[in-house]
């Protein structure tokens, strides 16, 4: 495709959202929050009812990345922390959606929690995108420093229940651009779990922003960390909603989604940014913080119904005016796959991509 007409192209990947979570899905206040920026996103574009993901983190993470099945690359569950004779992550032949577009002249970035890989080499600047912050491995370990004291709603993984420090460190928080080796730059806990959204959600701005005045399309990849476990909100939505820590992240949710969307609009760039806002799995199942599956059976981590399907909405504003609409059919993870021989094909599967929605 000519430059100009290059798309940037805005994925927004949630973290265990549930079907039944969002207004638009039958969700919003029934939860405790409304959705109104994320549902108006559907209302503008095209909305899934059986979009199909991975039961696990790691096999989602990787076929978003790949379109392969996730057992051809290595990924197909989740795993430890990687050792120097035992690693694990994504294969490193593979060629993901970072590295297509990057030789395509793309500027590409990614925010949040990786998970296809925990050891320098299989990190995303290894993998096609030029910077990177976050977290790669689960916010699961952010309890690790923080729960001596179970208090009968936190899980048992602190260090009165085993875990050391000194054999498995708590989980880095790192930056890293291409070329260069990532940088520890805090530590997760939970007094660092409770900001995370709003840092991934500026650094994304700034990226947007940085790319849209130097007229250089982009692919941007926000993984956020809404509302895998401990589902705990920012200190500035703590008790917002009056319905509990929940419904304060799913509302703290629909504000970091506003912003982004803010920031391609006030960019000047909406007409010509295709926006995709999805899961990577089903429902938290660990009390206190258990998701809604909707009208589905199960949780994330099984083989049922709530387990693999997943919200998905996807927004080309030009195109998308000419066709707002709800779609049924079966889609999964590996159906967004542009990854023939020659990268003149990977162009054409591209712009397949693109006008699937117009």
């Amino acid at each position: 495709m000519p430059a100009k007409t290059k798309p940037n192209i805005v994925l927004l990947l949630m973290d265990n959202l549930g079907y039944g979570e969002l207004g638009v899905y039958g969700g919003g206040i029934l939860r405790g929050a409304p959705t109104p920026r994320i549902d108006a996103l559907a209302s503008e574009g095209m909305r899934l009812l059986n979009f199909n993901v991975e039961a696990q983190c790691t096999p989602t993470r990787s076929a978003l990345m790949t379109g392969r099945f996730p057992i051809r690359s290595g990924t197909y569950e989740v795993r430890g922390v990687g050792a120097p004779d035992k690693p694990e992550g994504l294969t490193q032949w593979e060629i993901t959606i970072a590295e297509l577009l990057s030789a395509q002249g793309y500027a590409t970035g990614m925010w949040g929690k990786w998970h296809p890989g925990s050891t320098e080499e299989r990190f995303p600047t290894h993998q096609g995108f030029d910077e990177w912050y976050g977290i790669p491995r689960s916010y699961t370990e952010s309890m690790w420093p923080d729960s001596n004291e179970t208090n009968s709603l936190w899980p048992s993984v602190g260090t009165k229940q085993g875990w050391n420090a000194n054999v498995v460190a708590p989980e880095p928080i790192l930056e890293a651009h291409k070329g260069e080796k990532a940088q520890q730059v805090a530590k997760l806990d939970l007094a660092h779990r409770r900001i995370m959204e709003e840092e991934l959600t500026n650094r994304a701005i700034d990226f947007i922003k940085r790319n849209a005045i130097a007229g250089k399309p982009f692919f941007a990849y926000v993984a956020f960390s809404l509302v895998h476990m401990p589902t705990l909100p920012n200190p500035e939505f703590a008790g917002k909603t009056g319905n509990g820590d929940w419904a304060d992240c799913l509302a703290e949710m629909d504000y970091r989604t506003g912003q982004i969307l803010d920031a391609i609009k006030e960019a000047g760039i909406e007409d010509n940014t295709l926006v995709i806002f999805t899961s990577d799995n089903g429902p938290e199942a660990t009390h206190p913080w258990e998701g809604d599956s909707g009208p589905w059976r199960g949780m994330y981590f099984t083989a049922m119904e709530a387990s693999l399907r997943a919200p998905f909405i996807i927004r080309w504003q030009v195109r998308s005016r000419q066709a707002r609409s709800t779609m049924r059919s079966c889609m999964l993870p590996t159906s967004t796959r542009p990854w023939p021989t020659s990268v003149a094909r990977k162009s054409r599967r591209i712009a397949r991509l693109m006008a699937w929605i117009s």
